[in-house]
């Protein structure tokens, strides 16, 4: 038996329950999240192992694939592709979504329009569309929401050493880098910014990897509420509510719904009252 197949035995006999479905499945293999091919280089952060029964890790790959690729994006500098891997990722993605390019790339009216809202300018030579923002489609954003679902629960898994459960209830907000251009900072970070919390260095053989992902775990004393936030690389970020307490969050979500009569700024990503 080889060093991996060793190492493997080892984690699922430590960790024998998934750690994604509500204590609901035995694990039978392991979970990454965020997804490896995000990373530069094949250097993926220490810690983020999860234990996960074949449904929960073999359902999601296409998301994984888009997330890997959304992930590298990056207005300001040319880091995305600093491991040569970017356009593999792009051809993956363009196989397993057909179309995706077109669905994100604005119109030359929204990229004009875009662009002038946050204050950019194209390049010399450049046109507004290659120099402003994706947009944002369907795919894309279940794509987030399924990171953010794994994500919640293996950290929450991590730390606590409880599966978080089928009636407990996960709300998500997230944001592009629409926010970084525009303002030089994620807003609701800055809103979060008072909440204490533990900001654990992301790391891979004494590599520092926080210009790629980077995370912030506010949990209550009691282990029943927390606030996920994580940024990945100068692409996108995001903020999960959790609560192990039936209807917590429900209610306040829902109050605030009616008072906007909007639905959002929330994605529900598990609840057992809310339409998901």
């Amino acid at each position: 038996m080889g060093a991996a197949a060793r190492y493997r035995r080892k984690f699922l006999a430590e960790h024998p329950i998934c750690a994604f479905c509500g204590g609901q499945s035995h694990s039978m293999t392991i979970e990454h999240c965020p997804p490896r091919a995000m990373f530069q280089d094949r250097l993926w952060p220490e810690g983020f192992e999860f234990p996960a029964c074949k449904d929960c890790n073999q359902g999601t790959g296409n998301q994984d694939l888009l997330i890997a690729m959304f992930a590298r994006m990056n207005p300001f500098e040319e880091k995305g592709d600093a491991d040569g891997r970017l356009e593999g990722l792009m051809r993956m993605v363009n196989k397993q979504y057909p179309g995706m390019f077109e669905k994100i790339t604005p119109s030359a009216s929204e990229a004009r329009r875009h662009n002038r809202e946050l204050g950019l300018k194209p390049a010399p030579g450049q046109t507004h569309q290659e120099s402003g923002m994706v947009k944002v489609p369907e795919e894309l954003h279940e794509a987030v929401c399924v990171l953010a679902k794994k994500l919640a629960k293996g950290i929450f898994y991590r730390e606590t050493r409880h599966i978080f459960p089928d009636e407990g209830c996960l709300l998500l907000n997230w944001f592009t880098n629409a926010d970084l251009v525009r303002d030089g900072k994620y807003i609701v970070f800055d809103l979060l910014k008072k909440i204490s919390g533990e900001v654990p260095p992301t790391v891979r053989a004494g590599k520092y990897l926080r210009d790629q992902f980077e995370y912030k775990l506010s949990i209550s004393p009691e282990q029943n509420v927390f606030i996920l936030q994580a940024r990945f690389g100068a692409a996108f970020g995001l903020a999960v509510f959790g609560s192990t307490i039936p209807g917590l969050l429900e209610s306040g979500i829902t109050r605030l719904r009616d008072q906007s009569s909007r639905a959002g700024p929330f994605a529900v990503l598990q609840s057992p009252t809310m339409q998901c």
